[in-house]
Order: C-alpha cells, then structure tokens, then sequence
C-alpha cells in the first residue's frame, strides 16, 4: 500500500505540473511582457528567441508538488495508520523538508522577479540573496533543532559515521552553496530538471533503503512534477524553470537528506550542480588572483563550456543527467557504509 502512494503522489505531481504548465506559459509569457515594458535590452546567458521563453516556471514545479505530497502523505497514512501516531516524527521531518525546500523557491521567485525587471540574468544584488538563502538554511536547521531531529555528525568514507559538533553550520553552509551552485546551472535547457530527476529517483530508491520509506513520497511527487516539467523544458525549451525552479530543486536535494539525518548525501546527489558552481569559483579565484590576466578555463560554467566546443543542447542535457547518475551511484555507496 505504501508503494501505492509513491506511484500516487508521481502520477499526481505529473499531472497538475503538466496541467498547471499549459494553463501557465501564456500568462507567464504576458507577465515578462507586462514587466518588461520598454525597458532597454541587455545581455542574458540564453540566446533569446523571437518570442520570449518564459521564466517562473518553477511555480508549476511548486504547486503540482506540494499538492501531489498532499495526497501521496494521506495515501501512506492510510497504509499506515501508525503515521500520525506512535511515528508522528515522520510528519515532522517530511513537513520540514517541504517548509525549507519551499523557501528556497521563494527566495528564488524573488530573484526571477528582479530578472524580469531588469531584463537582466544577474537577478538579485549578491549580499541580499545570499541573506534570504541563509535564513532559509536557518529555518531548517531551527526547525530540526527543534524537533529533536538535527543530525550531530556526518559520514566520511573509511571512517564510517563521526559525531561533529560543528555539524549544524556545515549543513547551513551546504543548503546555500547548493542554491549558489543550482542558480549557476540555470542557463541550459532541460539541465536543472533532468539533474533534479535523477536525483529525486536516487533519493526515492535511498529513503527506502535506508528504512524511510513513507518520506519517500516527496522525491517521488517531485520526479514525477519534473517529469512532466521536461515536456516544456527539454531542448529546445518552450518553458523556463528560472531560479525559482532551481532553488527549489535545489532545496529538495538539500533539505530531504537533512531531514532523514543524512545531509552528506546531497553532495553527490547534486554532482552536476557542484561541476557548474565550482568550475565558476576556480575560474574567478584564478582571475583574480592573475589581476585579470589570465582564466584557468575559456568559459564558465560546464554548460557553457561544453557549447563553446560545438556541443548541442540535447548533448549537454544528456551528459548532466550521466554526471546525475554517477553521483546517485556515489550515494547509494555511501548509505552503505553508514
């Protein structure tokens, strides 16, 4: 019954996205218009079509996945009755995971807003988002203090699982540099999603490996709201998921692993993401160390460097989700040495 309500909360969360995304790309597309106004043009990271792709898809994401949890929660429920009893804990963790994921998509909705407005890819001013996307991580880790369900240490390889008192910060400083390095990602089509999928796949086939199997419900609506989000934004996309979409991806692969007591999973769950935002880092550590002389890489990010040597976007989409598949190969292994 419990694996009823993961097909239930996939098969729901890629019907309302698919639903919500027909209902959404022209009054998206009128929205950009309406904020845009006559504001002069300036230089984005996507080549611009004729007819504006729309941003703030992401919303689609949010509320087709919030709604599918809804359901696919009650469905286990009902499997299991223990759920709002003796294992209430579980509620807690799952709301919790839901509550920062979805403020990581605020402060990302915010940021495409001031996208829109500007005409520009640059989004927010540095400092105030770097603020929003702390809080969010704050939230998270208060509300998992709170509950008693804050993880006290981490898993090395070789070493098994160490306590570490310093844990809490640790995970604060991961859930903002994986939005950091998500938000990067966005300027490919289909990548933010296809890299989200797979993830959300591994995260679904962990919570049940590692005994969390009624939690699954969440990757398992949000693979399902990617799934369908793909028919828009695989290449050449016809919708956008915009930073709100990827600070929401990016959220999940952050805060469900938290929530669970496995935060170290995100690292190589979000492989492709920390590609994109590192390979960016290095080549601003190099430049400004070389005073502006000299790049460690032609172009940064990955994506864009795989299209300045000739590569196709379906090509790029599908060499992020191997880099996905690879890092859900490197989580699996280290659930097993925890």
């Amino acid at each position: 019954m419990i694996r009823f309500a993961l097909i239930a909360a996939s098969v729901l969360g890629f019907a309302l996205t698919a639903a919500l995304g027909n209902l959404m790309v022209p009054l998206l597309r009128e929205l950009q218009r309406t904020m845009r106004g006559a504001q002069p043009e300036q230089e984005t990271d996507r080549k611009e079509p004729e007819e504006p792709v729309p941003t703030i898809g992401g919303l689609c994401l949010m509320v087709g996945t919030l709604a599918a949890v809804g359901a696919g929660w009650l469905a286990a429920c009902a499997a299991q009755p223990s759920l709002l009893g003796s294992d209430r804990q579980m509620m807690s963790r799952l709301l919790i995971a839901l509550l920062g994921t979805f403020a990581f998509g605020a402060v990302g909705v915010a940021d495409d807003l001031a996208c829109i407005r500007s005409r520009s890819a640059l989004g927010m001013r540095r400092a105030p988002r770097l603020a929003l996307e702390a809080a969010a991580a704050a939230l998270v880790l208060g509300l998992l203090a709170l509950s008693g369900c804050l993880p006290a240490g981490l898993v090395l390889p070789g070493a098994g699982y160490i306590r570490f008192a310093p844990a809490p910060l640790l995970w604060g400083a991961l859930l903002v540099a994986l939005a950091e390095a998500a938000r990067v990602a966005d300027g490919a089509d289909g990548t933010v999603c296809g890299t989200a999928f797979v993830a959300m796949l591994g995260l679904m086939m962990l919570e049940t490996q590692l005994g969390w199997f009624p939690l699954a419900v969440f990757p398992a609506a949000l693979a399902g709201a990617l799934m369908a989000f793909l028919l828009w934004d695989f290449p050449p996309a016809k919708l956008h998921p915009g930073k709100c979409g990827c600070l929401f991806a990016a959220g999940a692969i952050g805060c469900i692993p938290l929530c669970i007591g496995y935060a170290e999973l995100s690292v190589p769950l979000a492989l492709p993401f920390w590609l994109e935002g590192g390979m960016v880092a290095l080549q601003i550590i190099v430049w400004k160390a070389s005073g502006g002389r000299r790049q460690l890489f032609g172009t940064a990010p990955l994506h864009r460097w795989l299209e300045k040597r000739g590569r196709a976007p379906i090509s790029i989409f599908y060499t992020f989700c191997v880099f996905a598949m690879l890092g859900v190969a490197l989580a699996m292994q280290m659930a097993k040495i925890s």
